[in-house]
């Protein structure tokens, strides 16, 4: 094909200079080496970039997409976290599960529920779609027991200052806020998909 393009060329119009010609004649068997191999690039890349001619192996994934993958992973928590957040003052009321006042169940169960998974509206109920985790992470949930069981959960926010920190609906007068956790007695767990 690039031999079929060059030969042509003498039969050109003669008003046309050689040195155009050769011109067109290596711009045009540069183009036609990238459409005979569509995999390769005229300019190099650094590994793992994908050209626009070409896609990228099948057998490698793209840095992009384990990336990604990665994020996707964990942002559950964090998107959990946002929710908490965006229903700060939001007044608390005993049964209330949302959007504008809520008890402490069932803000966690509207927040979870804007991610897709459906939680029972009580904080005991609440531990059995959960499962135990070795380090905690934003938007797990905690729960609070004393002798009667599990009587109070709120949304994991992280650590700062030391202490770890909670967003919570925690009694009746109060409003949804972030607190630091005042009592040894709980335990944090992760909600199952």
């Amino acid at each position: 094909m690039i031999g079929t393009c060059i030969s042509a060329l003498p039969r050109a119009p003669r008003k046309i200079s050689r040195k155009f010609s050769i011109g067109i004649a290596t711009t045009l068997v540069a183009g036609l080496a990238l459409v005979a191999a569509p995999n390769q690039s005229a300019t190099s890349a650094p590994p793992g970039a994908t050209t626009r001619t070409g896609a990228p192996p099948a057998t490698a994934p793209t840095t992009a997409v384990v990336e990604k993958k990665a994020k996707k992973k964990g942002s559950r928590g964090i998107r959990a976290l946002r929710r908490a957040k965006s229903r700060a003052g939001a007044p608390y009321s005993y049964g209330a599960d949302g959007p504008h006042a809520f008890d402490c169940s069932g803000l966690t169960q509207w927040v979870y529920k804007k991610l897709g998974r459906k939680l029972p509206h009580s904080s005991s109920g609440q531990v059995g779609h959960t499962f135990k985790v070795k380090k905690p992470r934003k938007g797990d949930l905690v729960f609070f027991y004393g002798s009667g069981g599990v009587y109070h959960v709120g949304i994991y926010a992280g650590k700062r200052d030391g202490r770890r920190w909670v967003w919570h609906a925690p009694r009746p007068g109060e409003r949804v806020q972030k607190d630091p956790i005042w009592t040894g007695s709980h335990f944090i767990r992760r909600v199952k998909y």
